[in-house]
């Protein structure tokens, strides 16, 4: 009894063939009538998506061939030659396998052409020019889209879809990159948080889910996707295409700024990168012993706590330090802030502002003339653009003008990005930190572990342990404001400074205060 059996093999290679009547279902309607007729019984349909890689259609091409062999299936039909095979090495495949048994054949259904062993020579004719011209297309369409590529990462844009926390926007050939409002939030949390230190890169992921991240089906990210993020130079506003990094060429709205950006690149390739722990100490890795610079290692002894130095350096200390003394010695300090009452907090913030009111009407005019700059260049980079299409100047011509406007359009961008960040720090380090360290003793008190640390790293630069004894060195804007703020206690005699227990001054501390001041 002769064998009817059949596959069908069915190609879409781009959304544009989708959606002008090429779709898979309307193929496989096609085929599966023309089987009908043909009175052909179809065991299976394959189908390449115009999603698939080439790698995934490959795959499916040689489980096809596979299948056919398996099942000693002598029909296959396709819709037309370059949907089957659109490459020389696919074409040898189909071809030799026809040449096996003068059975089998290859219906092109769209071209009313049918290929077997003993086909006419004109007919095996039109088959070996259709693979050319398929083979053609392919280049061709390869070498545009590089083509289209290029063009778009000389405008400064990414070619493809941007990372989490952008989406895109805009129509065909106009389509650019923006914040995703919903998922920004979670980025730039990312990056400050792993920035402190304190996490790794588990933890990390760990805290992103508590705060509400989560994936498209409702997952974790996984460790090295949450890598892959914090490695991405797109958010710091470059683009990396084809292993080459384009830094700061990206016309899209940085995430992050480039210091916090290397901040986090240090972190990730430091030999003191956090292990996630099922035991989280609350000083671990953030104490430095005072004699040989060293890092101050915790353990357990009798279910408490205890801080020492390892010795990895040359050095005499000895004995061990509990973590409640290093505790005390740390809200000790921070007493110092809660002794200033609302009023005169009030007042240092009023002599902050006078003081800075220059600076602030000078970055405002700063950043109007920049804009100014930067939609200028735009206007001119809209005209060379029409020029172009015009023909009125040649593609050297406008790569070139593109080429300076686009690199001082991203120098702009850059400070503006950094003089609107100034501006928050200003606001950050002359107002809400004073808020922060009056309040910081009642929030240390009602925080996490992992929480405490994100406080402590807010506040201090560096903790010290030596001879058993903690002490701290500020970071610059908590140290201004106490500093001014201790100004004014003393000006007004409201109270008499404290030694605090257990906190030793260095050399260029603040002798009225605990903390050193930094730079």
């Amino acid at each position: 009894m002769k064998n009817n059996k059949c596959v069908t093999y069915c190609r879409v290679s781009s959304k544009e063939q989708e959606e002008t009547g090429y779709s898979l279902p309307s193929q496989e309607k096609l085929l599966v009538e023309y089987a009908n007729r043909k009175g052909f019984d179809v065991a299976k349909v394959f189908s390449v998506a115009e999603s698939a890689s080439g790698s995934k259609q490959r795959k499916i091409f040689a489980e096809m061939m596979d299948y056919v062999e398996k099942h000693d299936i002598q029909i296959l039909l396709c819709e037309k030659v370059d949907r089957l095979t659109r490459n020389l090495k696919e074409a040898v495949i189909a071809n030799d396998w026809i040449e096996v048994n003068e059975e089998r054949q290859i219906h092109f259904v769209k071209q009313n052409l049918v290929i077997h062993r003993n086909a006419k020579s004109d007919e095996k004719f039109r088959w070996d020019i259709e693979i050319v011209l398929a083979k053609k297309y392919i280049s061709n369409l390869s070498e545009e889209v590089k083509k289209g590529q290029k063009e778009k990462l000389a405008q400064g844009w990414l070619p493809t879809k941007p990372p989490i926390g952008y989406k895109t926007i805009g129509e065909k050939g106009h389509k650019i990159h923006v914040i995703d409002k919903d998922k920004s939030f979670f980025i730039k949390k990312a990056f400050e948080y792993y920035s402190t230190g304190n996490y790794s890169l588990i933890s990390l992921r760990e805290k992103l889910y508590s705060d509400g991240l989560r994936t498209r089906n409702g997952s974790k990210l996984s460790k090295s996707r949450l890598e892959d993020i914090l490695r991405d130079p797109f958010y710091k506003g470059s683009m990396r295409w084809n292993d080459v990094v384009y830094d700061g060429k990206g016309a899209h709205e940085p995430l992050v700024s480039k210091e916090l950006f290397n901040k986090v690149q240090f972190m990730l390739t430091r030999k003191l990168s956090p292990h996630y722990k099922r035991h989280i100490f609350q000083f671990g890795k953030m104490i430095t012993c005072g004699e040989c610079g060293g890092k101050i290692s915790a353990e357990i002894q009798k279910s408490k706590i205890y801080y020492s130095c390892k010795h990895n350096r040359p050095c005499s200390q000895k004995g061990m330090t509990k973590e409640k003394d290093i505790e005390d010695a740390l809200i000790n300090t921070f007493r110092i802030f809660e002794s200033i009452t609302e009023e005169e907090a009030e007042a240092v913030r009023e002599k902050i502002r006078a003081n800075h009111q220059l600076e602030i009407e000078y970055k405002e005019n700063t950043l109007m003339s920049l804009n100014t700059r930067y939609n200028a260049l735009q206007r001119q980079l809209d005209i060379l653009y029409d020029d172009r299409l015009a023909e009125k100047i040649t593609p050297e011509r406008w790569e070139e003008k593109q080429k300076i406007i686009n690199n001082e359009q991203a120098q702009i961008r850059e400070q503006i990005s950094r003089l609107k960040e100034e501006e928050t720090r200003y606001f950050e380090i002359y107002i809400n930190i004073l808020d922060l360290a009056r309040r910081a003793r009642e929030i240390y008190e009602k925080r996490s572990p992992e929480e405490r640390r994100l406080l402590l790293a807010h506040i201090f630069s560096n903790l010290f342990l030596k001879d058993k004894q903690a002490s701290s060195l500020l970071k610059k804007s908590p140290a201004k404001l106490a500093k001014r703020a201790q100004e004014k206690i003393d000006a007004q005699n409201i109270f008499e400074p404290k030694k605090i227990n257990g906190v030793k001054a260095e050399s260029a501390s603040d002798p009225k205060t605990n903390f050193v001041l930094r730079g």
